[in-house]
């Protein structure tokens, strides 16, 4: 009768509370880690491997963890392996390990973090110190752009967008490679560059301290697109030459194209001509290239005679029935500094001791305004004298002239002769030179003592021929 009574007693206390005999089962779970306690800097992610040991019969049991302090609002995982898991069955009388993560948010502040954790009715706590804040910094975001044939793209802009709102972009580098730096937070991150489909990724998480790497990005090409760049898109040149621009024209799309080429907003009486070498004379009007291929021309400018001086803007255009392309080009014309010497004469006479008087007129006939501290220099033999007047001039606007009178005098002991003078102009700008001839001939009076000498000379020698001549 009592056996009977018991085991009532025992059927109603089982159907009362049908846990009972499963926490039985759960006093039987041991969990060991051997390290409970991690150092670690702020945006690190803590791993604590617990070993798990089944004194009972085979059973599942819950995983479960609570943080404290601020570590309850902070990531945690258990893990076997890369899987994430939420229960672990073990064999009676078996083992298991499985890993607990704790993914610190980059500005946590320094100290201790404790997290306990329950799997059946056991519980072991182990603790997360953070050494270093990174409160205050930036997330770092990295990828690599590259094209469906495995080719980096450079020039790409990448940017970051909360939202509609752009927070940070960047053009990747030769090597199609971009590093970002944004707060924390969620964003979409967004990739464009003409000639290539626009790629988005949503979601993208970025943490403080922290690097998350996107990998490769692949674009996709657009069916017709090319580049149609000048080098060097703005130029100076002087009034009176020919400028030429060298253009690229690059087809990075999927199919071949043909182009045809002009020049919009040509200034009245100016000519230009697109040709495929710079010496070369031979026009080009269109231009085939095929997918993936680049070709260069030269785009020549033949400006009217008389042109002025200023800036001219124009647009070179290469246009295909799929898009039209246009570079805008930029050149300004320069004047030129010039400087001509003139005179009415360049061979002067005069005698021994005498004086020699000439005009030199100073010319300004460049196109780039005046000409300043102009100085007018003497280039003569040893022992002559000269005297310049005005011996400098100020300045010397464009069309101008100014006279410059020079007196030169040879030594008195000079020997008869021509001689060479030369006379010098420099400026700020540019310098110039002449050459005179002088020409230095014998008094007239001792020219006439010379002849009656010779006179007297052959005379002589007449009268001597006469008496003594026949003896």
């Amino acid at each position: 009768m009592r056996q009977r009574l018991l085991l009532t007693i025992v059927f109603c206390t089982l159907l009362l509370c049908p846990t009972a005999l499963a926490q039985d089962l759960e006093k039987r779970i041991e969990v060991f880690c051997d390290f409970p306690g991690q150092r670690i800097e702020a945006g690190d992610i803590a791993s604590f491997d617990l070993l798990v040991i089944n004194h009972g019969s085979t059973a599942t049991y819950h995983l479960l963890s609570w943080g404290y302090r601020d570590g309850r609002n902070w990531d945690v995982a258990f893990m076997d392996g890369a899987t994430e898991v939420d229960r672990i069955m073990i064999p009676g009388g078996g083992s298991k390990t499985v890993t607990f993560l704790v993914d610190t948010p980059g500005d946590a502040d320094i100290g201790e973090y404790g997290f306990r954790i329950g799997i059946g009715d056991e519980r072991v706590w182990v603790y997360t110190t953070i050494t270093k804040s990174h409160r205050g910094e930036k997330g770092t975001l990295d990828l690599i752009v590259v094209d469906k044939e495995g080719d980096v793209v450079r020039g790409a802009t990448v940017g970051v967008y909360a939202g509609a709102t752009l927070v940070e972009q960047m053009m990747t580098t030769a090597e199609g490679r971009v590093s970002i730096e944004v707060p924390k937070g969620t964003y979409t991150c967004r990739i464009e560059k003409p000639g290539y489909k626009t790629r988005e990724e949503k979601d993208v998480d970025v943490r403080i301290g922290r690097k998350t790497d996107l990998g490769i990005m692949p674009l996709e090409r657009e069916m017709f697109y090319a580049e149609f760049q000048a080098r060097s898109p703005s130029r100076i040149t002087m009034v009176g030459s020919n400028p030429v621009f060298e253009i690229r024209m690059k087809n990075i799309g999927r199919s071949d194209d043909t182009y045809a080429l002009s020049v919009s907003g040509l200034p009245e009486g100016w000519y230009a001509r697109y040709k495929e070498s710079a010496s070369g004379v031979e026009e080009v009007s269109e231009l085939f290239v095929p997918a993936g291929e680049e070709k260069t021309l030269y785009l020549e400018f033949l400006p009217p005679y008389g042109v002025e001086i200023g800036e001219y803007v124009v647009t070179a255009v290469a246009g295909s029935p799929a898009r039209i392309y246009e570079e805008t080009l930029t050149l300004r014309m320069r004047g030129s500094h010039d400087m001509r010497l003139s005179s009415r004469g360049y061979r002067y006479e005069t005698t021994r001791g005498g004086t020699v008087s000439f005009e030199v007129t100073v010319a300004n006939t460049g196109t780039a305004g005046a000409l300043t501290n102009i100085v007018p220099e003497i280039s003569a033999p040893e022992g002559w004298t000269a005297n310049i007047d005005p011996e400098s001039i100020a300045s010397l606007d464009a069309g101008d002239r100014r006279t410059v009178a020079i007196t030169v005098a040879p030594p008195g002991d000079i020997v008869a002769g021509e001689y060479k003078l030369g006379v010098k102009v420099t400026s700020d700008q540019l310098e110039r030179e002449d050459e005179f001839r002088i020409l230095i001939k014998e008094r007239s009076f001792i020219a006439l003592f010379g002849l009656l000498l010779l006179a007297a000379v052959f005379a002589g020698l007449w009268y001597v021929y006469r008496n003594y001549g026949r003896r």
